[in-house]
């Protein structure tokens, strides 16, 4: 049981963590690339505060690192 409340709270963790680096991310460069979209949420956290953290927004080439 533990194990699983404590998988439930990572999840939740990464959905509010990702919800939040998304609205900086869209306040501070607009839209995400739809592009984004085909990725898995921990994939798009890492992209989303690369971007953040180079001051530049995502490019296609970013999914290649």
């Amino acid at each position: 049981m533990f194990y699983l409340n404590s998988s439930l709270n990572q999840l939740q963790l990464l959905n509010s963590n990702l919800n939040d680096a998304l609205q900086v991310y869209e306040r501070r460069f607009g839209y995400t690339p739809d592009w984004l979209e085909d990725f898995t949420q921990g994939r798009v956290l890492a992209l989303i505060l690369q971007a953040l953290k180079r001051g530049a927004p995502l490019t296609a080439a970013d999914v290649l690192h």
